[in-house]
């Protein structure tokens, strides 16, 4: 019986850790080879669970979550993973974060796809976001 139990448990273990990561994505321009470009790249990372993006004029954003197994090295992942997209895409003016709410905010962006006006405003406020202190 223990044996049964342990053989479900690490199937189910290795079953659900398997998973590719969730991405969303949005390009104002509808440029879909830098789309799956980054799609690509960020379902390669094993150790993020979700990305999303909005490519808007020459500018990227970008925000990850983090697996929970991999949270206590958040900044590290983050800042080598800001710096990979940055090689990618170098003629852009990448910006990456991991916190949570930014990534909320990114996702209406991409779920309400504005116009130019309206996108390039949402940016600049989610990069006024991310530099206060909370």
């Amino acid at each position: 019986m223990k044996k049964l139990w342990f053989i479900s448990c690490v199937l189910l273990l290795v079953g659900g850790c398997s998973e590719r990561p969730q991405v969303t994505s949005y390009h104002v321009e509808d440029n879909q080879q830098e789309l799956e470009k980054l799609e690509e790249f960020i379902a390669d990372q094993e150790k993020i669970s979700e990305g999303s993006a909005v490519f808007f004029d020459h500018e990227l954003v970008v925000t990850i979550q983090v697996k929970p197994l991999s949270k206590f090295s958040k900044e590290k992942i983050t800042k080598s993973f800001e710096k990979e997209v940055k090689s990618l895409f170098p003629d852009h003016k990448v910006f990456v974060s991991s916190d949570l709410k930014i990534s909320w905010e990114l996702k209406k962006i991409i779920e309400e796809q504005p116009e130019k006006d309206k996108v390039k405003k949402d940016l600049d406020k989610l990069q006024a976001l991310s530099k206060e202190a909370t």
